[in-house]
């Protein structure tokens, strides 16, 4: 039983080790929000890879490579009653 358990916190640890440091979670774009990511190829956001936009309709465009350091902003859409 112990030794399952030391394989098994092992294992995870090994897979933990392969993700990169700059590995981030992507946040949701909520319903009733304009989306749009942008990620950089470096920290300080010099160099564009690419980005992802969602409109208040849920439309989405994307160009460029959307891997690197992200930059995510997000804006409340107009709701007519």
């Amino acid at each position: 039983m112990i030794r399952r358990l030391l394989v098994a916190v092992v294992a995870a640890l090994g897979v933990a080790a392969l993700v990169p440091a700059s590995a981030q979670a992507i946040p949701v774009c909520k319903s009733g929000y304009a989306c749009l990511y942008q990620w950089y190829a470096d920290p300080e956001h010099t160099q564009f890879n690419g980005y992802r936009s969602v409109d208040c309709f849920g439309n989405v465009e994307t160009s460029g490579v959307q891997r690197g350091y992200l930059e995510f902003t997000q804006g409340r859409c107009n709701v007519l009653s």
